[in-house]
Order: structure tokens, then C-alpha cells, then sequence
């Protein structure tokens, strides 16, 4: 998901006529048949048709897919968890290396997958979609407008969220692909493992269960503030800690997942443990007479992320939440014990 992704509010701007010449022109190139097509046979054939509801419509999926596009954050790497090779995929335009995050180490192939776009731009490559003659859309985590969904829907059928955009769990996000590829159970079975995964995380480190904690993007005039529902917070729910009373506060107010914080107001966010990211480093937050008043930056109880990679990592997928952990975890744990020091 994009670092601080926004909203779209940008009116359609490619014609259903152009994505339909452009799907006709692209059914028909030579490179319609790429190892998504044997990946993708191995769904189950009598899983369809399947219906999928979202919070944009039902969608129909009449037959196992061989050419997936995925749009927003995150949905590429539960196709490459289930097995499968999507033929479009967002660009990486934060972090990673040569277009691609480490977590997609053998599994992603460029020569298979094309880069498509932006997702945090928030507006939607239609016709450099409708080239890649999709027979399945998974915008499952992403800010598709009700008439993004429309206009992708005249070019393949399209997934969208469950609820809220860009606040879509890891786990629904991993069960809604699954049951759109034909490989429902599967899903369910890679989510158990990795919620057995985090628990296990989260009974090694013991000094973790019930600090409060916010997760934090940071400037010199305020903060940005996540909120559950959010996968970077609730990642952390899952190892044992709790929101902030603060952030319970905001979130009671908003549906949003990040709120502004002016910087005047940032003691209503005192927590244990402060997580965050942002135009500061930890000395210039630590620094600052407003910041270091703070109790976790007072305390040294700060897990602050610098490395790019890292901070993408934690808008949790099915895929990138084993690389995230085995970073944050030790990190988290240090900061609880410094916690616990200074009570």
C-alpha cells in the first residue's frame, strides 16, 4: 500500500471505446499465453463460476484465470502466494530494487509481469490494463472509485474491497483472491499458518502484551496518525499490543485510516511503545521540545523505520508479513523492554 496513500477523487478519463479496442488489440497479441496460464490451471475447475461480493458489487468469475492484473497494494503477492503469475502488476515506486520488493524473490518474473502504474497516484492505467487483456482485475486493497470499478468492469471482472478503500485486512485480502482463483481453501489455509506464525511471535516476547502503542508518520509540524483497520496497526495488534488510548479516541471520530495530528496535540497520543516513519530521523524527533516531551521518545522506546523496504513491509501482505517480523519483532521488543525500565 502506498506510504501515505490518498484518496482519488479524479473523474474518468479513458473511454469505454478506447479499453475496448485496446482489450480487443491486446486478446490478440502473440504474448496472451505466459506462465500465468499454467500457473493459474491448477484451480480447482469445478470451484467455478464463483461469486465475489465487495463493497463496489458482485463479481463473477465464470472460469479459472490465466491472465491476472492486480491494482492497489498488496494483491499481487497473494496471487504469487497461491502458485500464480499475474500479467500486470502496480510499479514499485517506493523501495525495493530494480522493481521489485525482496520479498518477491522467486516469484515475481518481469519477463511475465508487466509494470502497469502507480497505485498511489490514485489514478487508475485503464488502457495500459485493457492492453494487457485481463481475464480476472484483483483491486482488493486499493481506492477504486464505484466508477474505476464500472470502467474495469467493461474490460475483465474486477474484485474490489470489502468495506473501506485502502482498509482491507491481510486476511480478507488473501481470502477474497483465493476465492476469486478458484483456491478458497488454500487461502484459508496460508492465513492459519501465518496467524499461527504471529502468535507464536507474539508468546516468544511476552513484554509486548498490552503496551500501547501508535504508529506514526512524522513531520515538523505534526503527525499522521494510523488507525485500526489499517494493516500496520493491526499487524501489531496481533503481536500483543494495544492502541493507545488516543488512538482509540481518533479512531472513534474518523473512517479514515490516518488522521492529523497537529504537532500541539501530540501528547493526546502517549503510549508505551511510539512505531513510526517520516520526514525526521530519530535524533531530530528525539531532539525536539515538543516531540522528546512525549513519554515513549523520552523513554527510548521508539521503533523508528528508515529503511524503505521496511516501512512498505509493514502495510501487511500474505507474502511480505514473514520478512516484516522477522525485522520489527526484535525491534518492538527492545523498545517494550525500555518501556518497562522507565515505569
Amino acid at each position: 500500500m502506498p506510504v501515505r496513500a490518498t484518496r482519488r477523487s479524479l473523474l474518468l478519463s479513458a473511454p469505454l471505446a478506447a479499453l475496448a479496442a485496446a482489450t480487443a488489440c491486446g486478446s490478440q497479441s502473440s504474448g496472451a499465453t505466459t506462465s500465468g496460464s499454467t500457473a493459474a490451471g491448477t484451480a480447482a475447475a469445478d470451484a467455478f463460476p464463483v461469486e465475489v461480493q465487495h463493497a463496489l458489487g458482485t463479481t463473477t468469475v465464470e472460469a479459472a484465470p490465466d491472465r491476472i492484473v492486480t491494482w492497489g497494494w498488496g494483491s499481487q503477492d497473494v496471487v504469487w502466494a497461491l502458485g500464480l503469475q499475474p500479467v500486470g502488476v502496480p510499479e514499485v515506486t517506493y523501495g525495493g530494487e530494480d522493481g521489485a520488493y525482496p520479498w518477491w524473490e522467486g516469484h515475481y518474473d518481469p519477463s511475465a509481469t508487466t509494470s502497469i502504474g502507480a497505485s498511489e497516484t490514485g489514478e487508475v492505467p485503464f488502457e495500459a490494463i485493457a492492453e494487457l487483456a485481463p481475464d480476472l482485475v484483483l483491486a482488493v486493497n486499493s481506492g477504486l472509485t464505484e466508477q474505476d470499478w464500472d470502467t474495469l468492469a467493461q474490460v475483465a471482472p474486477t474484485v474490489a474491497y470489502p468495506d473501506q478503500p485502502w482498509q482491507t485486512t491481510w486476511q480478507d485480502q488473501a481470502k477474497l483472491i483465493g476465492q476469486a482463483v478458484g483456491k478458497a481453501q488454500e487461502a484459508e489455509d496460508l492465513v492459519a499458518k501465518a496467524e499461527a506464525d504471529v502468535a507464536a511471535r507474539a508468546a516468544a516476547n511476552p513484554q509486548l502484551e498490552g503496551k500501547t502503542f501508535a504508529y506514526v508518520y512524522a513531520t515538523a509540524a505534526g503527525l499522521s496518525v494510523y488507525l485500526p483497520g489499517d494493516s500496520r496497526v493491526d499487524t501489531l495488534h496481533g503481536l500483543g499490543l494495544v492502541d493507545a488510548p488516543g488512538v482509540t479516541a481518533l479512531a472513534q471520530s474518523s473512517e479514515a485510516f490516518y488522521v492529523e495530528v497537529a504537532k500541539e496535540r501530540v501528547r493526546d497520543l502517549d503510549c508505551d511503545v511510539l512505531v513510526g516513519y517520516g520526514e525526521l530521523t530519530l535524533e531530530q524527533l528525539s531532539a525536539d521540545p515538543v516531540y522528546a516531551t512525549m513519554p515513549a521518545v523520552a523513554n527510548g522506546a521508539v521503533v523508528w523505520l528508515t529503511d524503505e523496504n521496511l516501512i512498505a513491509a509493514t502495510s501487511t501482505t500474505l507474502l511480505n508479513l514473514p520478512w516484516q517480523l522477522d525485522r520489527t519483532v526484535p525491534m518492538l521488543a527492545d523498545a517494550a523492554a525500555a518501556a518497562e525500565a522507565a515505569a
